[in-house]
């Protein structure tokens, strides 16, 4: 794989970062019990930290996409389940005058939303950070090895804090 096809897929995995930052911390305010809030708010962070390790790898150079050209969602199984896990939110779906995640909106079943993350966009999103390792070599592609495996290490607490959130609910 060649440096710009590299970086596409890289920053495809940045944008999906980046959505799960903001949709999950969008929603948290509003999710019940307050467990979930927690995880969500704190499931938020760790894509936006996540998002910048990714970040750190894309070139910077005169003749290449720049960040934003390199950070788009990508139009696979994993930017389906996106979708479907954390959609976007219908801002019409609130009263008039009533912000989505405010106090006055109504609260949104937050045992469902992280089952739906963990058991369903996380799994995928590991497939995807799996497949780039696979296409790494540790001579030539070092920091991209490391870096991945951050962002897995991290994205699979992430994924075990929201499961164990689950179970003991269930």
């Amino acid at each position: 794989m060649n440096l710009l096809d590299t970086s596409r897929k890289l920053g495809a995995l940045r944008a999906v970062e980046l959505t799960c930052f903001r949709r999950l911390g969008e929603r948290a305010p509003g999710l019940v019990p307050a467990s979930c809030a927690r995880w969500a708010a704190s499931a938020s962070l760790a894509h936006a930290w996540r998002a910048s390790l990714l970040e750190s790898l894309l070139p910077v150079s005169t003749g290449l996409p720049g960040l934003e050209e390199l950070t788009v969602l990508p139009e696979n199984h994993l930017g389906d389940e996106l979708a479907r896990a954390l959609p976007e939110r219908d801002d019409g779906s609130c009263s008039a005058g009533t912000a989505p995640g405010s106090r006055d909106s109504p609260p949104d079943n937050g045992l469902q939303l992280v089952a739906d993350v963990t058991g369903g966009l996380y799994p995928l999103l590991l497939a995807e950070y799996a497949l780039r390792l696979e296409l790494c070599t540790q001579a030539a592609d070092g920091a991209v090895v490391r870096t991945i495996g951050r962002a897995v290490a991290d994205l699979e607490v992430v994924r075990a804090e929201g499961s164990a959130l689950c179970s003991r609910a269930g």
